[in-house]
């Protein structure tokens, strides 16, 4: 698991990374809410945010009100000294709030708690490799495929880009395989489930990205219509 802190104190924030530390965890830590959603927005993939509610600037429900508007659907927690925040927490859809000193056992239960979620949730995903290196992207978090003379970019639903060095017939066959996934033209894939608007010959993405559809693909229309009804996501029609 990839986990976020951020905790305007920094000595809290490391005490809660050592609780946390073992060998399949990666945490990094961050005393400011900016910092931290410029670090989720670059890209970098993140299971789960612990974050303090009362910090300086942003606090940790704006903060967390910010990832969701982007797009991100990881898991939350809240990091506070009350339980007067249980309404911000559903607004956010946040997993769950650890009171302010946490003990060991409560952050070992916490995890506990999160890793079963994680198992049962979607983990499906796409195996690609960069310039720096290889990475592992859920097929949840991609937006749609495009390429630019010949260049693949994976568009993230956060706003995120990557390059990555492959094809896109390569990237085709493992994304048409999903049952999420449809071409709408020779250089474009998009998730039916971050679809927007459809129109004659355009869809609008929930980030207000333009796609087109070509007339190679008109029947696309059709198929997201009928991911549509079967409660696939919620496409509307133009």
């Amino acid at each position: 698991m990839n986990i976020l802190i951020c905790d305007d104190q920094k000595a809290e924030a490391g005490r809660l990374a050592a609780m946390i530390t073992s060998d399949n965890i990666k945490s990094v830590q961050f005393t400011n809410s900016k910092d931290a959603l410029d670090y989720i927005r670059s890209g970098a993939a993140v299971d789960i945010c612990f974050l303090d509610i009362i910090m300086p600037e942003m606090n940790g429900v704006t903060l967390a009100e910010n990832l969701r508007s982007d797009g991100y659907s990881g898991e939350i927690v809240f990091l506070t000294s009350s339980n007067d925040f249980a309404h911000q927490s559903y607004q956010v859809r946040a997993f769950d709030y650890l009171l302010k000193p946490p003990t060991p056992e409560k952050v070992r239960d916490l995890l506990q708690a999160l890793e079963n979620n994680m198992k049962t949730a979607d983990s499906s995903g796409l195996s690609v490799k960069t310039q720096a290196a290889s990475s592992f992207i859920l097929y949840r978090n991609i937006s749609h495929i495009e390429v630019i003379d010949h260049a693949v970019y994976v568009r993230l639903i956060n706003g995120a880009e990557i390059k990555v060095h492959t094809t896109f017939a390569e990237i085709a066959g493992q994304l048409l395989s999903d049952k999420r996934f449809i071409q709408c033209h020779r250089s474009y894939i998009v998730n039916m489930s971050d679809i927007e608007v459809v129109t004659d010959r355009q869809i609008v993405m929930q980030n207000g990205a333009k796609i087109p559809i070509s007339r190679g693909f008109s029947q696309v229309k059709n198929e997201m219509m009928k991911w549509l009804f079967r409660g696939g996501g919620g496409i509307k029609k133009k």
